[in-house]
């Protein structure tokens, strides 16, 4: 199975939650190539897919939203990944009566943009902010966001523009899994980009069992044609410039709930979460001693209990909203 995204993208209307247009069957492969066909096992959910110019990339959305919604929950996925990949997650969510609105980040998935590279971090920014622009009035409240990884650094970069504002903040509940600001080995890696990136744009990609589940491992290396197959010396660039902009930010008001796993060796997770408690005053963290880094894509065992916690707080913010109301 081979998808070209540029070929995707053009057969996809311009994403609305106003109206329904149908999905064309290319695309549609797509969707059951990755089993996001989830109206097959939902009955009652309606199912949007299109794209939107954004910063000079064509960015893919998909909506999901089951009848009576509880509310919407915003994924942001993670450095290589794309939605196609977040089965699991979309399922556990829609399970739970949430609607979900995902879309593939500039160079990932079937969005446009050199593949995996990025020249900063701010650029993915005005990404999330016309998502969140295209669901408003549309898509049911309260709202929350679940990030993986590169997906948690970009929603703090959004987060923290509300510094002394965060009332305004859009998101009721928000859950990182294993977010990262420093990768492992950072102090070596930076040096050695340092003397790479002049000459060489793109390094080749080395992929890493970062998950517990074989089956997953094997899938992204040979099975998923989404699948980045270099490492782009832009984004390291820009991760670089990225990580002294939150490391040397003041405090915000604004709680988050992570989850983190102490076999995770994508990421420096020691020196991330407390940052991440620094930085958003009364953040909880869930640790769990066996977990890889990609979270969302673990064993099922340790999924279940990462989803079951996950929907546990977002569904406290509703009991919140009810008492509050009484």
């Amino acid at each position: 199975m081979n998808f070209i995204p540029v070929e995707l993208r053009q057969k996809l209307p311009t994403f609305s939650l106003e109206t329904r247009q149908p999905v064309p069957e290319p695309v549609q492969a797509y969707r059951r190539y990755y089993g996001l066909d989830f109206e097959k096992r939902f009955n009652d959910l309606k199912v949007y897919m299109g794209k939107t110019h954004v910063a000079g990339f064509d960015i893919v959305v998909q909506a999901f939203v089951p009848l009576s919604s509880k509310g919407t929950v915003f994924v942001v996925h993670g450095y290589y990944d794309h939605v196609g990949i977040y089965d699991h997650l979309i399922k556990a969510l829609l399970r739970n009566r949430y609607a979900v609105i995902a879309f593939d980040l500039p160079g990932h998935g079937l969005s446009s943009g050199s593949r995996a590279a990025i020249s900063s971090f701010r650029q993915y920014g005005p990404v999330l902010k016309q998502v969140l622009q295209l669901a408003r009035d549309y898509a049911p409240q309260p709202w929350h966001v679940v990030a993986q990884s590169t997906g948690g650094a970009i929603v703090s970069e959004y987060l923290l523009q509300f510094s002394g504002l965060e009332e305004r903040i859009p998101f009721s509940g928000v859950v990182y899994y294993a977010p990262l600001i420093r990768p492992v080995h950072w102090f070596f890696n930076k040096r050695l980009h340092s003397v790479i990136s002049p000459f060489r744009n793109f390094v080749t990609r080395k992929f890493s069992d970062n998950t517990n589940d074989p089956e997953f491992s094997r899938f992204i290396r040979e099975k998923d044609p989404l699948q980045p197959k270099y490492l782009s010396a832009k984004w390291v660039g820009a991760l670089k410039q990225w990580i002294p902009y939150i490391e040397r930010h003041p405090p915000v008001d604004f709680p988050l709930l992570i989850f983190q796993g102490k076999s995770d060796q994508t990421v420096d997770w020691q020196s991330n979460i407390p940052q991440y408690q620094r930085v958003f005053r009364g953040t909880d963290v869930v640790f769990m001693p066996n977990v890889r880094h990609h979270v969302v894509n673990e064993l099922e065992l340790y999924r279940r209990d990462v989803f079951s916690r996950t929907v546990k707080y977002l569904d406290s913010f509703a009991s919140q909203a009810q008492l509050a109301i009484k």
